[in-house]
This record gives structure tokens, sequence and C-alpha cells, in this order.
């Protein structure tokens, strides 16, 4: 960069901060999941790119007196795996007629914001994709036809769960989650790609560490969102029962109060409740995060403009008029968001010498992330499956 005393000849770096900045701004208001997200395990650069997390398992909890003399036997501490692989996500434009990334020009700022609002909404819906898919399924209505605890009956795999009591047609639970609730599998989720009706098994991904066992008599949540219909609206009991659920499994608060995300339409639902506080009675005293509208029954709710929907029956499917909403209330280290350590989400500029193109007619700018969202815990993380009013 040429200076002239204390000034710079060449200005392309600073106009393509500039850029980045104006990405940056017009991403935040669609970046909800990722301000709760663990970050603590990047992966360094060079290593490949493939992070885990050793989770301990609690021992059992005994309170039988020491006989007197003699010590207990030594106990192995129990630790479960969890692994996700980072992948590369991105989008090019192309802006016509550019002579060169040198100038603050209004065509590259409008398509720079829309690549920032595309990068966020990108990386957001990635968290949504896995919460949906690994997450504590809770119905609304609580129909025990698609939803319900079941225990392992016969020794399966490490990809299938098998209870005589899971009678439903063939087919019932895909779609769906399981969530194992006890034991060393704990906290693991998966998504069910089929059910044999005949034996009653259901096959998940990903793979759990240990085949249930009836021997362990391994305990699970299954859930599915069939029959939901815009009549079984958010209610506070729900929420009050996922809360229930976050407490029996230990989940830690973030400051004293669990996490919930709403769209548009569940948060007029649950508004309606005289025990709702808006966020701006309390602002002045607490830091609020981003989207954040208001709390109830120890919960802070946060609104995401661009929330996960699903048809009915296909939890894992985004449907942007979806009739089934997914709520989650969560507490901390329940999910998190890793990247590559110093490889920052960013953007890239071609002028119309580097594209390639013949006549140099246009240039192109893109975004760029190496990213992978995974649930730690999915008894951390309750999805309410509701409905929701027809506010349009």
């Amino acid at each position: 960069m040429a200076l002239t005393g204390n000034i710079s000849t060449d200005t392309t770096e600073l106009v393509k901060t500039f850029y980045e900045k104006k990405a940056l701004l017009a991403e935040k208001p669609y970046l909800i999941l990722e301000q709760f997200a663990d970050k603590s395990k990047d992966i360094p650069k060079y290593s490949g790119g493939t992070v885990n997390w050793w989770k301990r398992i609690p021992m059992t909890v005994s309170i039988t007196a020491l006989t007197e003399g003699s010590s207990p036997s030594a106990e192995d501490l129990e630790f479960q795996q969890v692994q996700a692989t980072v992948a590369q996500y991105g989008k090019v434009v192309a802006i016509s007629d550019f002579l060169g990334f040198v100038s603050r020009d209004p065509e590259v700022s409008s398509k720079v914001e829309s690549l920032g609002e595309n990068r966020g909404k990108t990386i957001n819906r990635l968290y949504w994709q896995e919460i949906v898919k690994r997450a504590y399924p809770m119905r609304v209505d609580q129909d025990s036809t698609y939803e319900g605890v079941y225990t392992a009956d016969d020794t399966a795999s490490t990809t299938t769960f098998e209870d005589n009591a899971l009678t439903e047609d063939a087919d019932a639970w895909n779609g769906g989650v399981i969530v194992f609730i006890d034991d060393t599998n704990k906290g693991m989720g998966g998504y069910i790609s089929d059910f044999n009706a005949t034996n009653d098994i259901i096959t998940f991904t990903p793979a759990v560490n240990d085949a249930p066992t009836a021997a362990r008599a391994d305990q699970a949540k299954v859930g599915i969102s069939t029959g939901i219909t815009a009549a079984d609206e958010l209610t506070c009991a729900a929420i009050n029962r996922a809360v229930k659920v976050l407490q029996q499994h230990h989940a830690q608060a973030f400051g004293g109060f669990y996490i919930g995300i709403l769209s548009p339409f569940t948060q007029y639902d649950i508004r309606q409740d005289s025990a709702w506080v808006n966020a701006q009675q309390y602002a002045g005293s607490t830091r609020l995060f981003n989207g954040e509208i208001g709390q109830w029954n120890g919960v802070r709710f946060v609104l995401d403009t661009d929330p996960w929907r699903s048809t009915a029956g296909t939890m894992g499917t985004y449907a942007a008029s979806g009739a089934v909403f997914h709520t989650p209330i969560f507490g901390k280290e329940s999910y998190a968001g890793v990247r590559i350590k110093g490889v920052q989400d960013h953007l890239i500029f071609h002028d119309k010498t580097q594209t390639g193109d013949n006549l140099e007619m246009y240039s192109t700018a893109g975004w760029k992330a190496c990213f992978v969202a995974k649930v730690l815990n999915a008894t951390w993380i309750v999805q309410i499956l509701s409905g929701a009013s027809d506010i349009s």
C-alpha cells in the first residue's frame, strides 16, 4: 500500500473492511442461536476437520454405609464421546460492469448486505437443523400415540432401538426423534429414518456409544409431530413441562434463566399470558440478548424471525410454510458451534480481471464459512412441538 505522508493512495483494503462491517451488521439479526452455543472446541488449523467432546457420565449415588476397616472397590470413571466434523458453506453473487473494489459503490453495498443476511440465515438454519433432529421432543398436546418414554426390551445395535410397546403403523415414527434419558447413552439424540412395525424396531442416526440393551433397561424418549395442527398453540403449561425436564436432567441455566426461542407466530400466542414480562421492563438492569423480547417463569425468550418450521411428521425437513413450530427451551452447553481456529467467516472479492470472464464484464463477491453445529446433551434442550395462531 503506497503512502503519501499519512494518507493511503490505495484504499482497497479499507473498502473491503467497510464491506465486511456492512455484512456483519446485516447478518446480526439472524444469528440468534449462535449467541448461546458453546464455542470452546474450535479445531486448530492443520488438525483435520473433526472434533470430539468427552462427556463425563455421572457416578451412581450410593447411601450404603462403608464397612469398618474395608475400602469399597474402585470404579472406573465412564465417558461419552460426541463427535462432529466441520464442512464449508458459502454463496457468490455477480456484480456487472464493476471497475474494482476501490470505492464505496451503492450496488456493491446492497449486495454485500444481502450476502451478510444470507450468511447469518444459513448458519442459523444449520443450528436449527441440528437441534430439531437431536433435541428432546415434547408435543404441546401430549398425544401419547406419537410420543412416550420407552424401555429397551432386547439388545439392539448402536443405531437401533427395540421395544414391543412401539406398536404403531409401519413408518409411523419415521421423521421423529429419539433421545436417550439414562445410562451410558444419556443425552444422545438421533433422527429416526425407519420403523419396522413387525419387530417394533426404530433405526436412527447418528450412532450412540453403546447398543441399548434389555439388561440395562435403557430408556429413551421418542416423539414425532404427526397430527399437530394450527389449533395446537404453544402454551404456558408446555413451557412449564419443558422446564421440569431440564431441571430433572440438571441442565445449567444462563444466570438463573433458561433460554427459549420463539417465532413471530408462537410469541403472539405465549405473550397473551398475564405473567409475561416484556424485555423493556427489565432492560435497564439486565443485558439483553440479541432479539430478546421478554421472560416468563424462569425462561428468557428470544425472537427468531427466520425459525424452523416443518410439515407434521417430518421434523427434520424445513418447510417455509409448515404448520409445525419448534420451540427450543435449553440450558448452557446444550449445543455447540465449531469452526476452525483462526479461520473466520469472511467475504471474498474478485474484481473483473480475476473472474476469468473474457470481456471482463463482471466482478464477484461471496462469503465462505467452515462450520458445524452439534447438540452436546439432548436432555438439556427440549423442543416443544406445536402449531400457532394464524396472524397473517
